[in-house]
């Protein structure tokens, strides 16, 4: 039987749940059935992750991360560059991630090889109020009209759908919710000592840690981590607060740490290659993003069995159950944020009931084999193995085909 082609597009490999998402999937995809190829701009944390294989990566040179006025002629030569790579693979199907991949990539799809199938998958919806009222509503435009493009639109999570659903971006577009997958049961190291990894962060062995594993782009707010760690450290001495990563906030807020004298228990060690260790030594997970789709730090969390405190934001509230495996707090809530943290790091038998709360969470759903089995069967829906490749050529997708049947009276 002939492979079908699946030709993958994401903006950059950094370190972050889509990319994560993305290199599980070409990695599980059923080889004998898929032929996966991967195509992405250069620059980013994980391309060691994939140079190796010069048959079936290629690295968009024009592809900037950045969404700016600026870099339009970039992005028209990105879009020749998908072109270039679309003619020569020749894919059955097209699966776009990330915002600045899924609106080229589309585009340079219908433009280049209207042949494909098109699926752009939303690993969070990546725009938000906060970054201001205008650009919020160009980035609705802008997804409303790539979504005339794609014949299925894929979340990670209900709420952004549902939201995707009241912007009118999903009208009269067939939708799939496939979870992001982790591996829920993790190994560390054979020799991993737990005292060592606190020593090696300058972390007292009878410490409390409190951990974020995100980066220092604004819809992280990596701010409010700083505000909460102060408010906690006003009352609470003997504990550390982790904040990985890297991003344009960094300097912001190693600065405000720095002014408000807690710089030497609160930590910013840059990107990691530890994760699983830095949960082994955490006692509470946290995150103040404004804007996640379904965030795999979480989930990695979850399958360490470390209790969270999260701003309740978008598919956050499908991974913890509130006062059961964590505490949801309304956004922007600093104070509430920080008292929750304070409850956890007083009380070990509630941070005891809560690990078992998430030792019995049924997280099968979040598994890596179901999400590759659910992509899986989505590509089998739209290109069966004895329809390769046809059809007519067109730009945009039929929107007829699309429309639910008639209810029965």
């Amino acid at each position: 039987m002939e492979k079908t082609k699946v030709l993958y597009f994401i903006t950059r490999m950094d370190q972050g749940g889509a990319q994560a998402s993305v290199l599980m999937t070409v990695k599980n995809l059923n080889k004998q059935q898929f032929e996966p190829f991967l195509a992405t701009g250069p620059g980013g944390r994980l391309d060691g992750k994939i140079k190796g294989d010069k048959d079936h990566v290629f690295f968009i040179s024009a592809l900037r991360h950045d969404t700016h006025i600026k870099y339009f002629f970039h992005d028209c030569i990105a879009l020749l560059q998908m072109g270039r790579v679309l003619r020569k693979v020749k894919p059955d199907i097209v699966h776009t991630n990330a915002p600045k991949a899924g609106v080229l990539g589309r585009i340079a799809a219908r433009v280049f090889w209207r042949k494909a199938k098109v699926i752009h998958t939303f690993h969070g919806l990546g725009f938000a109020k906060e970054q201001g009222e205008r650009q919020f509503k160009f980035f609705v435009t802008v997804e409303k009209f790539c979504a005339k493009l794609t014949d299925v639109l894929v979340f990670v999570s209900r709420k952004n759908a549902d939201e995707a659903k009241a912007l009118g971006i999903v009208k009269n577009v067939r939708t799939e919710l496939i979870r992001a997958g982790i591996n829920f049961n993790p190994i560390l190291p054979l020799k991993f000592d737990p005292v060592a990894k606190k020593a090696s962060l300058k972390i007292p062995a009878n410490a409390k840690v409190v951990l974020a594993l995100a980066n220092f782009k604004p819809l992280k707010n990596p701010v409010h981590f700083v505000l909460a760690a102060y408010k906690v450290l006003s009352q609470m001495k003997n504990v550390y607060f982790i904040f990985t990563g890297e991003g344009p906030l960094k300097k912001t807020a190693e600065n405000l740490a720095q002014n408000l004298s807690i710089e030497k228990q609160v930590l910013f060690p840059g990107w990691r290659n530890d994760p699983l260790e830095l949960l082994a030594i955490s006692d509470v997970f946290a995150s103040v993003s404004l804007r996640e789709g379904l965030p795999m730090s979480l989930l990695e969390a979850m399958a360490m069995r470390v209790p969270a405190v999260c701003y309740n934001v978008d598919g956050i509230s499908e991974i913890i159950t509130n006062n059961k495996t964590g505490f949801l707090v309304p956004t922007n809530d600093i104070n509430m944020f920080a008292e929750k943290l304070k409850v956890l790091l007083r009380h070990g038998a509630l941070r005891s009931r809560f690990e078992s709360a998430i030792d019995h969470r049924d997280f099968s759903e979040f598994s890596i084999s179901t999400m590759v089995k659910k992509q899986e069967r989505l590509y089998r829906s739209l290109v069966p193995p004895t329809k390769k490749n046809g059809g007519k050529r067109r730009f945009f997708r039929r929107r007829k085909s699309f429309r639910k049947p008639a209810e029965k009276k």
